[in-house]
């Protein structure tokens, strides 16, 4: 692993921990075994540091659920199929899923941010396939996307507190309706 890659690493276990205020640089750097220099070389500031850990965060949500939308589904089925894979991401990677949470809902975070990722450019396509074929609401799209977003981090908050029900396949599809109950038409 390189050292970038090590930074990255330390920084978002690091502020999934104790938050973006409460993490220094200098703790980051030395925890991944760099000195500061090192890690300013690769990041110039903290918030690009923290802008490009939710870059990757997103395009390795966006890689892992890609792969597993299949053609010839039908909207339903590529929405569930997105939606269940970002849930089982999301409990597979808690400190991903504590760090999107705490940068979604801080100053870092805008639509435009948020509306440039792979991951939410297939979702918007996807609802507005829904919305012309009169099978999702019609609504903005981008709010059809953080609709089932939001429903995804529910559910992901729900499991870890009730981890009996993780596994529970039928429970799963039963949260995934719930979500799709909001947005279809």
């Amino acid at each position: 692993m390189d050292r970038k890659q090590k930074v990255m690493i330390t920084a978002r276990k690091l502020f999934a921990e104790n938050g973006f205020y409460s993490t220094a640089t200098a703790k980051v750097a030395k925890e991944a075994g760099v000195s500061n220099g090192i890690l300013f070389h690769y990041f110039s500031t903290k918030d690009i540091l923290i802008q490009e850990l939710y870059n990757d965060l997103k395009y390795r949500l966006f890689k892992y659920t890609a792969d597993q939308i299949y053609k010839g589904a039908t909207l339903k089925e590529s929405i569930y199929t997105l939606w269940l894979a970002s849930l089982e991401w999301n409990m597979e990677n808690p400190e991903d899923f504590v760090f999107m949470r705490q940068f979604e809902n801080s100053h870092y975070f805008n639509e435009q941010i948020y509306g440039n990722h792979r991951f939410v450019q297939m979702s918007l396509e996807l609802a507005e396939k829904g919305i012309d074929q009169g099978i999702l609401k019609k609504l903005p799209p981008m709010l059809l996307v953080q609709t089932m977003s939001g429903m995804v981090e529910t559910s992901v908050t729900y499991l870890k507190a009730h981890p009996e029900n993780a596994a529970n396949q039928d429970f799963k599809d039963k949260l995934f309706e719930l979500a799709w109950d909001a947005i279809k038409k």
